[in-house]
């Protein structure tokens, strides 16, 4: 029997010591009419289906980690699972392991395209073996996984702290198993946000897009980010299985709350008549992010910080992913995911 589990292969959140202000860009977005986005709508967690004994324990033992160490338990968010679960039978199908499939999409874009609003982290275990997984031999077997991960040492314990974070709020397991053949993620993400608008998922070059929406209590939305990355491109499997570890595209542009851009005549940040904030958040704590998409194709991934109460801590606790295409329509590989923002029947096959 071999027992592989995949190393390193997280990112626990947007790295921001000391906060480089920007002022966004706007010469490429006066001849726009209007920004795109989604009706400002309630945020409703994804309801998870029946819980299988062993995604429940897996959880289980994950809470009773975080209950010792004084945190919260997470909840169980059916979105995650989905996005996990298709991505383990993916892997079963390939021969994949690890974050990656031979499609390339990492780990957070596909949570985000299928309509997560979260800032997101994923731990990914393997089991192989050359005889089927013999009944009743799963729960120890992800019992031994999740084990491992939690009694990582530093500063190789990435699973550990993704397991651990104070700032994580909810989880789903993907689990497929065919024959020796097991593969888990543990989704995870930060989920603060209780209205929440999106921008487009797809876009073409130079268009002007917006977000918006309102944390949950007592966040309080102080800065924003805009990533940039380039569409993912097609792995090999050997290519797919030899990456360990993945992280968030550099940021792009980097935006307090209410900074207002360089106006002609005037200093960057004096208020005066002109453009609003991109990054604007009202007394209330609704906030809205506009932004224009970069001159060429490309995967734009929105990240809004905030602050707990009267903390200075900035944290990764909303995100939304925009991907820019000539022609303005998702590629198959991202259409996939895409299309899993709809609840879909339970798939059949490796799925368990």
């Amino acid at each position: 029997m071999n027992h592989r589990r995949s190393l390193g292969g997280y990112h626990n959140r947007l790295t921001v010591g000391a906060l480089v202000l920007a002022g966004l860009t706007l010469a490429n977005l006066q001849a726009c009419t209007e920004f795109r986005r989604s009706p400002a709508a309630p945020v409703a967690t994804a309801a998870a289906g029946p819980a299988t004994p062993e995604r429940a324990a897996v959880i289980a033992q994950v809470n009773r980690a975080r209950a010792a160490a004084g945190l919260p338990e997470l909840a169980v968010d059916g979105l995650l699972e989905r996005v996990g679960n298709a991505h383990c039978g993916i892997q079963v199908e390939e021969g994949t392991i690890g974050h990656f499939s031979r499609s390339g999409v990492p780990p957070y874009l596909r949570y985000l395209l299928a309509g997560g609003h979260g800032f997101h982290r994923e731990n990914a275990a393997t089991y192989s073996s050359s005889a089927a997984v013999p009944d009743g031999a799963l729960d120890a077997i992800l019992a031994h996984s999740v084990a491992s991960m939690l009694a990582e040492i530093p500063p190789d314990d990435g699973h550990r702290r993704a397991l651990l974070d104070p700032d994580v709020t909810h989880i789903g397991v993907g689990l497929a198993v065919r024959g020796g053949e097991v593969r888990m993620t543990q989704e995870l993400a930060t989920e603060a946000a209780v209205t929440w608008s999106p921008p487009p998922a797809v876009v073409r070059p130079r268009s002007a897009v917006a977000l918006g929406g309102t944390l949950a209590r007592p966040w309080r939305p102080a800065a924003a980010q805009v990533l940039w990355g380039p569409l993912p491109r097609p792995l090999s499997t050997a290519r797919a299985n030899a990456i360990r570890a993945y992280g968030y595209p550099p940021p792009r542009v980097t935006l307090a709350a209410n900074q207002l851009p360089d106006l002609p005549g005037g200093a960057g940040g004096q208020r005066t008549a002109g453009p609003a904030a991109p990054f604007a958040v009202d007394r209330f704590g609704n906030f809205t992010l506009k932004w224009a998409t970069g001159s060429g194709e490309g995967v734009e991934i929105a990240i809004v910080l905030a602050t707990r109460g009267a903390g200075t801590q900035l944290i990764p606790v909303a995100a939304a992913a925009t991907v820019v295409t000539a022609s303005g329509t998702l590629p198959p590989e991202l259409a996939f995911w895409r299309a899993l923002a709809a609840p879909a029947p339970t798939a059949g096959g490796g799925a368990r």
